[in-house]
């Protein structure tokens, strides 16, 4: 078995692989967990082409460097406050984003067959495998958690990764494996999926854990889709002057400039991720989004936070409750945020106590790759 795996190893080192990576442009979280396989796979010398779109490509590009990139849009993300108004976007989208799908997968066909790839990594994407060469899906969300919590909608979306599951030599899920994990019924307590067939890796981290002295009382991070991004900032601004201690607040604006509220305030438009896994580790709480990359990057961390997801992602709203209920963070909605109020109760949550380096997550990942 170690010699087995000596060797693997040292092949993979000398052999350069053409490798196709698709990520799924729904905000950031897909791309940034992706950038430690990336580089790895980078560092490793193999060529690489990457698939995205929008922003999130713009980030790719700017964090990896040297690769072919490829513009091919994803099917639209549904996002509305109102639990019937969701749904009812869903049924009008689904027939959009089946078509946007069908239509991806040809044009990814035609890509794969002409330029010869030797191994396809999606994620999050459903539109980027073949079946003639290996390819493997990363995902936490196994199960999709719906607005009204209907136990049949839950397992049709078992059903739907079920059906993809054929199509990928291995489902690899960025989270540990039994009670202590990050995700909770979205990629544990399957009903219709065998568990023992999903790769458990641990988390996925852009950041490390530094050594830096806890300096920031509270960092917010302010992110998500508009309206609901500019109007938590406007919530944010609001009640900043009740909170106590040192405070950092950064927009997610590239284009706008940092400025002071105070001796105690600082404003930044927007952090590189040195500055921005620099200003995390030195501070004592993180107030943010509750997206499942997030989630992560608190565990690797180690930091305790204020959870407020974003009005309308069913999937953020039940992380949130997930871990308000085990006590590892506390979370509130964003209309209903009394923000000194909440950090006092944030700063009681256990947050996350692992010890955890995410280079072993990279290799656990690239074992399931190149077995």
């Amino acid at each position: 078995m170690k010699k087995s795996y000596i060797y693997l190893t040292v092949w993979r080192i000398l052999v350069c692989v053409k490798v196709l990576y698709s990520v799924c442009s729904w905000g950031f979280g897909h791309a940034t967990r992706s950038l430690p396989i990336i580089r790895k796979l980078k560092e490793e010398g193999n060529h690489l082409t990457i698939i995205s779109s929008g922003e999130t490509l713009d980030l790719l590009k700017k964090e990896v460097g040297e690769a072919v990139f490829i513009d091919i849009p994803d099917y639209p993300v549904i996002i509305s406050e109102e639990s019937t108004k969701l749904f009812a976007k869903g049924l009008i989208y689904g027939s959009f984003s089946m078509w946007r799908l069908e239509k991806n997968l040809r044009r990814i066909s035609k890509l794969v067959e002409r330029e010869k790839f030797d191994i396809i990594i999606s994620d999050g994407r459903y539109d980027t495998y073949s079946r003639r060469i290996p390819s493997f899906f990363i995902s936490h969300q196994v199960r999709i958690k719906n607005p009204f919590d209907l136990r049949l909608l839950e397992i049709e979306s078992e059903l739907f990764n079920l059906f993809f599951m054929k199509r990928f030599k291995a489902f690899i899920v960025p989270d540990f494996e039994g009670e202590e994990n990050l995700s909770g019924d979205l990629s544990h307590n399957l009903e219709l999926i065998d568990e023992s067939k999903l790769c458990y890796v641990g988390p996925l981290s852009d950041f490390k854990k530094g050594e830096e002295h806890e300096d920031i009382d509270v960092l917010i991070s302010i992110s998500g889709p508009e309206p609901y991004r500019s109007d938590f900032e406007k919530k944010i601004m609001d009640q900043i002057d009740g909170v106590k201690g040192k405070i950092v607040v950064t927009l997610g604006k590239i284009k706008e400039k940092g400025r002071k509220l105070g001796s105690d305030v600082t404003v930044y438009g927007y952090l590189s991720r040195e500055e921005r896994e620099e200003v995390m580790n030195r501070s004592k709480l993180i107030v943010s989004r509750s997206g499942y990359s997030t989630i992560m990057d608190l565990a690797v961390l180690n930091k305790k936070a204020l959870l407020v997801p974003t009005p309308g992602q069913v999937e953020q709203e039940y992380l949130a409750r997930y871990h308000m209920e085990r006590g590892t963070f506390y979370s509130v909605k964003q209309r209903d945020m009394d923000l000194s109020r909440d950090i006092e109760m944030a700063k009681r949550a256990s947050g996350i106590k692992v010890n955890w380096n995410v280079n072993k997550t990279v290799e656990k990942v690239f074992d399931v790759i190149f077995a």
